[in-house]
């Protein structure tokens, strides 16, 4: 059998390769070597470009359509991994308030409109200051 190392995927069906392979794209440009790395190139190729003078060339075009690229795949892994680990803690916070003498309404509250959330906000902090007047 497979050994799954990600938490998410232990609990239940395995997630697309695609998923993974964002995971892990996600995860190597998030290490402070690859960020160092993207950035030596960066201002490698900033001083390339002024202290040689070439501006408008098929190698400057070519260098800005990689970062302009490479930008794009950053964002979007980024974003992936973090959708579904937001996902993954509002599912297990719901868990917790269903199985807690919370209040139940507030399952599922991470789909309800910013003056919805804002109205629960201002409900918890009266009742906070309730159970303590000093604060």
């Amino acid at each position: 059998m497979e050994r799954r190392d990600d938490p998410i995927d232990a609990a239940g069906p395995r997630r697309p390769r695609t998923s993974h392979l964002i995971d892990r794209v996600s995860e190597l440009l998030g290490r402070e070597p690859t960020f160092a790395a993207i950035v030596l190139c960066d201002v490698g190729a900033i001083v390339a470009v002024v202290v040689v003078g070439v501006r408008d060339t098929p190698v400057v075009s070519a260098i800005s359509m990689f970062v302009s690229l490479a930008t794009l795949v950053m964002v979007c892994a980024v974003q992936h991994t973090s959708s579904r680990e937001s996902k993954a803690l509002n599912l297990k916070l719901d868990e917790l308030i269903r199985v807690s003498e919370a209040r139940s309404e507030l399952i599922g509250a991470e789909e309800e409109s910013h003056s919805r959330l804002a109205t629960h906000a201002a409900e918890l902090r009266e009742s906070r200051r309730q159970l303590d007047p000093r604060g």
